[in-house]
């Protein structure tokens, strides 16, 4: 589509230049060639100015969904988080970095949490490489899925990625996520955080809901009451 409203652009432009040119080599003193410096120049005018207002519309558009895509990509990643870590269902991003930096190396990583991250970098892969133009419409954005794409391949080595590390990863992406769409980016301090609880059954209960092995074919997670 893109390439079709240049392509309208420089015709119409070519038209109007050579009605200008036509019109120079004819004598703009003449009533043809007054006629077509008239014409050309008209015609060159509205050319730009709707290229113009077709510019800002669509960079407005892709601002707009750039910044949807970022706001998707940080509620993924505090959902994840929540599931592993604990804490208060609905965080701010200085929890969530708080959080991530108590995380250690014991902490447990079950499969259906890395599943989790594994899924956010794939996604933010697949951003980076199918909708480049959103993502670079939002300053910041980039940079946060970049950090984020390091997840993709938290299966890919002979040893499982270490939890502190995964942690670093989601504690950058998060940051610059947050950076891009105006959000808090200090880190709330880890002791300050109720209810931290990166256990095995607990991390079950948050993803599956009710009871853990029991609801492991539920579609839709639940946070706890």
């Amino acid at each position: 589509m893109n390439v079709l409203r240049i392509a309208l652009v420089g015709g119409f432009l070519s038209v109007a230049a050579v009605m200008l040119w036509v019109s120079f080599f004819l004598g703009v003193e003449t009533s043809v060639g007054t006629l077509l410096v008239n014409l050309g120049t008209e015609i060159m005018g509205i050319v730009i100015t709707v290229a113009v207002v077709e510019w800002f519309f669509e960079r407005r558009r892709l601002q707009t969904r750039g910044r949807q895509l970022a706001w998707d990509a940080l509620h993924a990643v505090e959902h994840a988080v929540w599931v592993w870590q604990g804490g208060p269902r609905e965080m701010d991003t200085d929890e969530v970095r708080g959080i991530l930096n108590a995380v250690g190396d014991d902490d447990p990583l079950p499969d259906f949490t890395e599943g989790l991250f594994l899924n956010i970098g794939t996604r933010a892969r697949r951003l980076l490489n199918n909708d480049p133009d959103a993502v670079a419409a939002m300053p910041g954005f980039m940079n946060g899925l970049e950090q984020l794409a390091r997840l993709s391949a938290i299966r890919d080595g002979k040893e499982p990625m270490k939890p502190r590390k995964i942690a670093d990863i989601l504690d950058e992406g998060t940051s610059e996520l947050a950076r891009s769409l105006g959000q808090p980016t200090e880190r709330h301090l880890a002791s300050l955080i109720r209810y931290r609880d990166p256990g095995v059954g607990s991390q079950e209960r948050r993803h599956y809901g009710g009871g853990g092995h029991m609801h492991f074919g539920a579609s839709q997670p639940s946070a706890p009451t």
